[in-house]
C-alpha cells in the first residue's frame, strides 16, 4: 500500500453526517499528513454553522489535498455533478449543426 492509499483510506474511514468527500491528490508530499481527520471535521462544522463553501484545501508534509464535501440528502449541485461524456459531445455536435443550420 502507498501514501495515496494511505491517505484516501484514511478519509474513508472518516465518518461526518450527511456527507460524503472527495479526495483529489494535487501534490505529493513527503511524509504522511497527521491531521486530516482533525481537519475534516473542522471543515464540517464550517459548513453546519452556514458556510457556502464545499471545497477544502489541505497542506501539510508536502502534501496538496482538496477534499469536497458532497450532502447525502439532496442533488449534487450542477456545478459539482460529473457528466457523461457521451451527452456532452453530442450536445456539442447538436450546437455545431444549429449554427450551421
Amino acid at each position: 500500500m502507498n501514501d495515496e492509499d494511505t491517505i484516501l483510506g484514511l478519509v474513508a474511514n472518516v465518518k461526518i453526517q450527511g456527507f460524503f468527500i472527495t479526495t483529489e491528490i494535487s501534490v505529493t508530499g513527503n511524509t504522511m499528513p497527521l491531521h486530516i481527520r482533525q481537519f475534516l471535521h473542522t471543515k464540517h462544522t464550517f459548513i453546519c454553522q452556514g458556510a457556502s463553501g464545499r471545497k477544502f484545501v489541505y497542506k501539510e508534509g508536502g502534501w496538496r489535498l482538496v477534499f469536497t464535501f458532497f450532502p447525502t440528502d439532496r442533488v449534487v449541485d450542477e456545478r459539482y455533478a460529473l457528466k457523461n461524456k457521451v451527452q456532452f459531445h453530442r450536445g456539442i455536435k447538436k450546437q455545431i449543426k444549429q449554427t450551421k443550420g
